[in-house]
């Protein structure tokens, strides 16, 4: 199922690339789902997740696409923001403001938006042949009230951090939070092959998601501070900076 979320104030545009998606799709054989939205304040209080964002840059009312592009982009790394605009002049400011996929220029989006959907699917496709999967035995509330314990898979790039405290192990992700039993040593060793570093006894941080440090204070792409510890703080360091040097 492909989830594709369009953000735009004027109903009419909406309408007619719903229904230039809609008939691609369906063309394509590929199931899927459209959320629309009308402002980009309203598109940051979804609790939904996409694989592709339409994202209009000058919207009429509050926030304009590339600041909501921008927010979006920090809590949703992996969605394909294309930017649709009837005015060039927004175009550079685009790529140059936040990691777009793509733009469509509203004049010819009918001639462009099967070629840009080609190469969205394409991308998202070898991404999922590609993804880290993890196993935890995650704790849940039933149905009748009861706590049990249940293994769920998770794709590594969708946990932002892992925290312990009270003898378990929060692990914060893209979805929510979830919780399970363990030992923080345990953990570490588990993440070790992927990106995680620990910058605090009590968590263990994916580096994707780092925005700054300063001080001993670390700012995560999510809004969220976690402290850094100073016996911790020099290895973290160095750990992110190979991190970014080897994906830059």
């Amino acid at each position: 199922m492909i989830e594709i979320a369009i953000c735009d104030d004027d109903k009419k545009d909406q309408e007619i690339i719903q229904r230039f998606i809609d008939r691609y799709m369906e063309e394509k054989n590929i199931s899927h789902v459209i959320w629309t939205y009308k402002s980009g304040e309203e598109l940051l209080v979804s609790d939904h997740s996409f694989h592709i964002l339409f994202l209009d840059i000058a919207m009429g009312k509050g926030i304009n696409g590339i600041i909501a592009g921008k927010k979006f982009h920090s809590i949703s790394r992996k969605t394909k923001i294309i930017y649709i605009t009837s005015f060039q002049q927004y175009i550079e400011q685009a790529f140059n403001g936040v990691h777009a996929f793509a733009y469509l220029d509203k004049q010819v989006i009918k001639d462009k938006i099967d070629l840009q959907l080609d190469e969205a699917l394409k991308i998202i496709q070898e991404e999922q042949n590609q993804k880290q999967i993890v196993s935890f035995e995650v704790i849940e509330i039933t149905q009748d009230h009861h706590i049990d314990t249940i293994i769920k898979l998770f794709n590594v790039e969708d946990i932002f951090y892992f925290e312990y405290f009270n003898r378990r192990i929060k692990m914060r992700t893209v979805h929510g939070d979830y919780y399970f039993i363990d030992q923080m040593k345990n953990l570490i060793r588990k993440m070790s092959e992927y990106p995680f570093e620990s910058c605090h006894q009590s968590f263990l941080v994916n580096l994707r998601y780092v925005k700054k440090i300063k001080g001993y204070d670390l700012f995560l792409e999510t809004g969220e501070m976690i402290p850094v510890s100073q016996k911790k703080s020099a290895r973290f360091r160095d750990k992110l900076h190979k991190f970014i040097k080897n994906t830059i």
